[in-house]
């Protein structure tokens, strides 16, 4: 290859090579001035945790809760998206990059009748915004205020009985509620029940970390 073929040829390179680099930094000042792209929001690193939390509406919390139980499947992901689902609607990053489906496990007491799925998720959403001993403290008196509250109390299709659980574990709660109420497991009167046992639990979760963060 004569001289001047190796010249141009490197020529070429170096022009290529200002080229891409142009388009990579034009394409990066356009992707920060879109609509709606928040340019703090670095989303290719893994978010500082505690994650700052953004006081909720309750009253949205427990509605959103309620039905995300019978449209997405029972206690964990109703109380996932009570809590993540609305964050992510109202802060966006990070909550917008946890899949709230990831949660439909927390169901039936985790599969066993252990601990209620709504009170399991409700420790995942506290832990997610606050520091190990801060969250251990509003986990004990959600738990505390489960065991010892008349539920459900929101009930927005119809009236239910309530019954105190007096127990964390769901095959106690639910047990009790269907002895009281006389009705199956499939009935569709347990289901309300325990959608509005999620609800119930989302907006205390939710009324504590608002008071904490007051």
């Amino acid at each position: 290859m004569s001289t001047e073929n190796q010249i141009s040829r490197k020529d070429f390179l170096k022009k290529a090579g200002l080229t891409v680099a142009g388009v990579a930094v034009t394409g990066s000042l356009l992707s920060a001035c879109s609509p709606g792209t928040t340019a703090s929001a670095d989303t290719s690193s893994a978010p500082e945790w505690p994650f700052t939390y953004t006081k909720i509406d309750p009253a949205v919390a427990e509605e959103r809760a309620y039905k995300a139980y019978h449209e997405q499947g029972g206690w964990g992901v109703g109380v996932a998206e009570g809590f993540f689902g609305v964050l992510a609607d109202e802060v966006g990053y990070p909550y917008n990059q946890i899949p709230t489906e990831m949660f439909i496990n927390a169901s039936s007491g985790y599969q066993l009748g252990s601990l209620c799925g709504s009170l399991g998720v409700a420790a995942a959403c506290i832990g997610a915004v606050c520091e190990a001993d801060d969250a251990k403290k509003l986990i004990m008196k959600l738990n505390n205020w489960y065991k010892d509250a008349e539920l459900p109390i929101y009930q927005p299709d119809g009236p239910l009985k309530t019954t105190v659980a007096e127990s964390i574990l769901c095959e106690v709660s639910v047990g009790k509620y269907k002895e009281a109420e006389g009705v199956d497991h499939g009935d569709p009167k347990r289901k309300n029940r325990c959608a509005g046992v999620a609800a119930d639990c989302t907006r205390k979760a939710v009324e504590l970390l608002n008071e904490h963060f007051a």
